[in-house]
Parts: structure tokens; sequence; C-alpha cells
């Protein structure tokens, strides 16, 4: 009897060779992907502001999940803006303000409901309630404000006050950061917790490594090389195209409130001139400056000072900024809280930075009280009883 012949075992099609290729891969990645969600449950993950303020569509503000009535800080913001709260539609017994600008604003957030208690206090009875509503995003320069100015002159606000001045340089830096042309694929893969577990630590290196290069210039004795820690440095072209962006920015947003019959107070903006933000050559040049003043020179070395920080690659606001800032006050004819003048008055020997700085841009809690007086002022002539 014969044995019947074997059939040949076929080879697998291209397709199932595909198939059987990918399942190892698609059990780690379901594996990693299972461990990063039970890993989310102890650490949650960080929040992320995905385009970083620069879309169009991007809101600061988002309805209440819980009632719908009141507006709150969209929580996708909470990484560079104060959690905020108020209604939807404003009473006509309520003043509304709000207060654009970066992190000087941002930190704010004590000292604004004072203010608003001395504001209701003085403007009684016209206004039984007033309402701040802190706008200060960090590292926010005038191009991501002129979307907020937008944004919120659509909740009914009385007048706008911007502060704005150190970020104009660190802002075009935070939009390299955003990867826009990214943002499709970062959306898609924000879904899965292996990337936002990756993306995370990264991030808290990121993180980590600035917060120690900001320790290191706190303790610094000198003026502080921070070329490391930049980006890029500017050109001087590239610092005039911005100064006219800078200018154009405030300039829409004023104009923005004008077409909606809303007030603006606009500020100057004080820098540090004893201890700046310099990178490299630009800061061994100050010390020149700092030798003038310490040997009683101080006229001769404030103006090398200031000559100095008008053209350097810096990321705190000069007299270009506030010069700026003056002459469209002075065009739009709007009020003017001269910050810088105060801080100037107030300091024992007139310079910026010897009493009344934090750092190279951020006031002391002396210096903010002077910031809020300024706007105070200006706030009291626009609605106070000889403006009725």
């Amino acid at each position: 009897m014969t044995e019947g012949v074997r059939k040949p075992i076929g080879r697998l099609g291209w397709g199932k060779t595909v198939v059987f290729s990918l399942i190892p891969l698609a059990t780690l990645l379901a594996v990693l992907e299972g461990g990063g969600r039970i890993i989310e449950l102890w650490i949650p993950p960080r929040i992320v502001d995905l385009g970083q303020g620069f879309l169009p569509g991007s809101r600061l503000f988002v309805p209440d999940p819980d009632d719908p009535a009141m507006l709150i800080t969209n929580p996708d913001k909470l990484v560079s803006f104060q959690k905020q709260r108020f209604p939807r539609a404003k009473t006509p017994e309520t003043m509304r303000l709000f207060i654009l600008g970066g992190s000087s604003v941002n930190y704010l957030q004590y000292e604004l409901p004072h203010m608003a208690e001395r504001l209701r206090q003085a403007l009684a009875p016209r206004f039984q309630n007033v309402e701040i509503i802190n706008c200060g995003g960090l590292s926010y320069g005038t191009h991501r404000l002129v979307l907020i100015a937008a944004e919120v002159l659509d909740y009914g606000p009385d007048a706008l006050l911007i502060y704005s001045g150190h970020n104009e340089f660190e802002e075009l830096e935070q939009l390299d950061l955003a990867h826009l042309r990214f943002l499709p694929l970062q959306r898609f893969l924000s879904h899965f917790a292996t990337y936002r577990f990756v993306r995370d630590r990264i991030a808290a290196i990121q993180i980590a490594r600035l917060e120690e290069d900001r320790r290191r210039r706190e303790l610094a004795d000198s003026v502080p090389d921070t070329s490391r820690t930049w980006n890029r440095i500017f050109s001087p072209e590239e610092i005039r195209e911005r100064m006219i962006s800078y200018e154009r920015n405030l300039s829409t947003i004023i104009e923005l409130c004008t077409a909606r019959r809303v007030r603006v107070v606009i500020g100057t903006v004080p820098s540090n001139l004893i201890k700046p933000n310099l990178p490299g050559e630009a800061g061994t040049r100050y010390q020149q400056a700092l030798a003038l003043i310490q040997k009683g020179q101080r006229e001769e070395g404030l103006r090398l000072a200031r000559r100095i920080l008008r053209d350097a690659p810096r990321h705190q606001a000069s007299d270009s900024e506030n010069e700026i800032i003056r002459a469209l006050a002075a065009r739009y004819r709007i009020p003017l809280a001269d910050v810088e003048a105060a801080v100037i008055a107030a300091e024992p020997n007139g310079i910026p930075g010897e009493t009344l700085f934090n750092d190279h841009c951020h006031l002391t809690p002396d210096g903010n009280s002077l910031l809020l007086a300024a706007y105070e002022r200006e706030i009291l002539r626009l609605f106070g009883a000889d403006a009725l």
C-alpha cells in the first residue's frame, strides 16, 4: 500500500508576515501604555497648553462646567495663568477691569483684590463691585496679548490695563518652542500615556536646568552671563524689527478697545539697571557703566547703562519700549501710568534696581505697590466723580 504524498507547507503571504511581525511591537506598546496609565493614577500628567497661546482660536477663559454662567481660566492655560472665575455677564453696578501683561502681572494676584476693594470704596456708590481679572501670562509678550485682548473685549470690560515690555524677545523663543507646524501630531500623541510620560520627564529636566540657572543668577555678585541659557542671540536688525512689532501690537490692542469704546490705561515698564539680565559681551560692557556709577559719575554711568540695555539682545524692557509706550499714550490720548518714574523717584539714588527689584524685571512688594498706585490714580481720573 502506497502512502499518500504529503502536501507541502505553504509560505506565509507578505500580509500575514507583516501582521505577525507587528504583534510583538503592539504587545510592547500596549504594556507601556498600560503602565503609563497606571503611573498617572499617582503622578498626574503635566498641564500642557498646545500651541502656547499663539493660535487665534486659543481661549484664555471657558465656561465653568459646573455653572455655564461663569467663566473660568481654561484648564490648559493654568500652566501660564492664574486661576480666575467671574460671571459671563457683567451687571451695570460692577466695574470690570482686565490687566494684561507677562509674569510681572501674573505675580500681582495677591495685590489685585486689595486694589479692587480700594477702587470700590473710592468709586462708591457709582460701582458696588469692582472686578480685576488677571490676564498676566508667564513669558507672554504683546504678540499673544493681542489675542487675549480681542477675547476679553467680549466680556464687558470697563477698561483694559496694559503692563508689558519684558517679554518681547523671550516670546519669540516661546514661538520656536511651540513647534506649531507639528501641532496636529502633538495633539494626536498627547492621547497616549506613554508619550505624556516621556514628554513630562523631558520637561522636568528642562525646568530643573532653568531653575538652576535662575538660582545661580540670583546668587551672582556681578552682572550674570546668561548667554549659555538663551536659545538665540538677536541681531541689531532683529531688535529693531521686534520693536516695530511691539509698537504695532500695542497699537492694535488700543485700536480694538477704541472700536469697542473700552478705555485703556497703559504703563511704562522699569528695568533693573543695577543688575540687568545681559548676555556675554553686553554683560561685560555693562560693568563699565556700574563702575562709573560706583565712582559717583552717576549721570554718565546711567547714560551708558541705558544705551547698552537698549541695544543688547536682552529679555527686559529698555528705553526703546518705554519711548514707544509714551508715544502711544500721547498719540491715542490714553492715560499713562508712569511706573518707571514712580520707581525712579522711590529709589534712594534714583536708580531702578537699588531696592525695588527682586531680579532684572520683577518688582518687590514695595515696587508692586508703586506699580498699582500708578494705575489706580489713572483709573480714578477716568471713572471718578470729576469724570462723570
